[in-house]
């Protein structure tokens, strides 16, 4: 179980200190963790992405909550909620003391076309690093795989209507949209 906390610190303060770009570019980080020890299914981080992106709150903290709180919870429900707690903190202790030093040399530097390039160069990472992210959740979500010939039809015509759907229905509060979505998957359960 040590062994277990231990990796939970390390991967999500790792994940916190190089997923610069938010929550999704979180998502790359948690796929790596399901492939190297098989702590959530691809299908649960799915679940996951749903859940965190229609409930308050960053995407990044929500999804390590849930992580670090599976992965503890079979030693029992008091050790998943602190599993939930150290994977969160976890997450933000390096993006907090980022924020620090950054907002303190920002000041000093702001002027600096080095700092400048810096920080230009890290726009296109985070980009990749969303977009990648955003890839894997869309083949997710749409029953893609690497498999040829491989699709889930009902997901596939569902973002096909609602693609073409979508202009029609932009005074529709996104609320909404988050309600029937999750009442469409519901019903496609059963």
């Amino acid at each position: 179980m040590i062994r277990t906390i231990l990796l939970l610190i390390f991967e999500f303060m790792k994940t916190g200190l190089m997923a610069v770009g938010g929550g999704m570019a979180c998502i790359r980080f948690l796929q790596d963790m399901i492939a190297k020890y098989g702590w959530i299914t691809g299908e649960e981080l799915a679940n996951i992405i749903a859940v965190a992106e229609s409930s308050p709150g960053p995407i990044g903290v929500n999804a390590a909550t849930y992580v670090g709180y599976s992965v503890l919870s079979q030693y029992g429900q008091g050790w998943a909620l602190l599993g939930g707690v150290i994977a969160t903190l976890s997450l933000i202790a390096p993006q907090i003391a980022v924020i620090t030093l950054v907002a303190r040399g920002l000041e000093k530097y702001r002027s600096s076309k080095l700092v400048n390039d810096a920080f230009g160069a890290l726009r296109p990472a985070a980009a990749g690093l969303v977009a990648a992210a955003g890839w894997s959740v869309i083949r997710s979500s749409l029953g893609l795989s690497l498999a040829p010939f491989h699709v889930d039809i009902i997901p596939l015509v569902l973002y096909g209507v609602s693609l073409m759907l979508l202009p029609k229905l932009k005074k529709i509060h996104p609320v909404l949209f988050l309600a029937a979505g999750g009442l469409i998957g519901a019903l496609l359960s059963l």
